[in-house]
């Protein structure tokens, strides 16, 4: 039956029974079966395991959509996403993100179960009308927050230019590496940090990626 048919279908789990996948079967089951688009919520980016950010890049790499919403990365760590995002994947830090969910395709969705034994188990919900309802409340945000970038570029003059400096600040990346992302001098890099901060009236750097992030810019 159509999804658009004005009939409505109950969602019943006895139809679609869920299943818990370990890290490897997990990542296979990505890997080989996600063709066009992988969505990822993750509140505590620290707390992926370091084999996910891994293969969010190969799949980027394959040409997939790899589109992420990442809660603030812990200050002055390298963020584990970062070479996700180096890889071509897209990454936008939000505040108040739920646990860690996956959809892939918007046809199937992974949620991981909260509290602090998480260990890279997830719940796979083959259900189409679950997997698209989370896809587009993952969309929703995504168009606040241009909607609040549009905003902030329109009353404050935000300079596009700085985005990147700013996405590296939330990388948690050092000077020198974030300078050679950017193929500039470290002096350089220093110098529009400043200019951010004074731009956010930040006093530290931390405070600069968090109001950054609550105004849309990243």
């Amino acid at each position: 039956m159509s999804l658009n048919s004005s009939r409505t279908v109950p969602f019943k789990p006895t139809d679609h029974p869920t299943t818990q996948l370990g890290l490897p079967l997990l990542e296979l089951e990505l890997a080989e079966q996600t063709h066009a688009e992988l969505l990822v919520l993750s509140a505590e980016p620290e707390r992926l395991h370091p084999a996910l950010p891994r293969l969010f890049a190969r799949l980027a790499r394959r040409r997939v959509a790899v589109r992420i919403l990442h809660g603030p990365g812990r200050p002055g760590r390298t963020s584990p996403l970062a070479q996700a995002w180096q890889a071509g994947a897209t990454a936008r830090a939000v505040t108040g993100l739920p646990y860690q969910v996956l959809v892939r395709d918007r046809v199937v969705a992974y949620v991981a179960h909260p509290g602090p034994a998480h260990t890279g188990r997830l719940e796979r919900i083959p259900h189409p009308v679950v997997a698209a309802s989370v896809a587009g409340v993952f969309d929703t945000i995504c168009r606040i927050l241009d909607e609040r970038r549009s905003d902030a570029a329109g009353d404050e003059g935000h300079d596009d230019g700085h985005d990147e400096v700013l996405r590296a600040l939330d990388d948690g990346l050092t000077d020198d590496r974030a300078a050679a992302r950017l193929h500039l001098s470290k002096r350089t890099f220093a110098r529009r940090v400043a200019g951010v901060m004074e731009r956010l009236n930040a006093a530290s750097r931390f405070q600069a990626g968090a109001e950054a992030v609550r105004r849309g810019w990243i």
